[in-house]
């Protein structure tokens, strides 16, 4: 019995080693910039019709886990670009954010997303209004028409 006991544990411990890692995976929508505006679009048209025509849009999600033996984690990067004048039609679909919004970034660096030092001049917004997801939030820079979405 002692014997089965300590090869149950020896398992048991071969089982939580570390290169039983979770998975990770990434999905980027690429292409030219009418093929990223589309798919992009069509994200987003999932929850909400677009207000205004999108000038250019990159997506990256990341994904940790492959949800097959235990859950698994998402988040989502988006920059959408539209004209600064149509900035107030999108920003009028949003919830203000009544918490702080702390900076997020891709695992790894994408040279569209927004910069740390960059981070405290956007203004603040729930993400449900364009992703219908909860967790995240919606940065709008209204100077540069350029709104970055975090989601979780």
């Amino acid at each position: 019995m002692f014997r089965f006991v300590i090869v149950t544990c020896l398992l048991a411990l071969t089982a939580c080693s570390r290169n039983n890692a979770p998975k990770t995976s990434l999905y980027e929508v690429t292409g030219s910039s009418s093929e990223r505006m589309a798919a992009v679009s069509a994200i987003i048209t999932k929850n909400k019709t677009p207000p205004t025509v999108i000038l250019d849009a990159l997506f990256l999600e990341e994904q940790f886990g492959d949800g097959f033996m235990g859950p698994s984690d998402f988040r989502s990067f988006y920059c959408i670009e539209v004209a600064p004048q149509d900035v107030v039609r999108w920003t009028a679909l949003l919830t203000p954010l009544s918490g702080v919004a702390e900076y997020a970034a891709p695992a790894q660096p994408r040279e569209w997303w927004i910069a740390r030092d960059g981070f405290d001049s956007l203004q603040f917004y729930m993400p449900n209004g364009l992703t219908g997801r909860s967790y995240g939030w919606i940065g709008v820079s209204p100077q540069t028409g350029r709104i970055y979405i975090f989601t979780y």
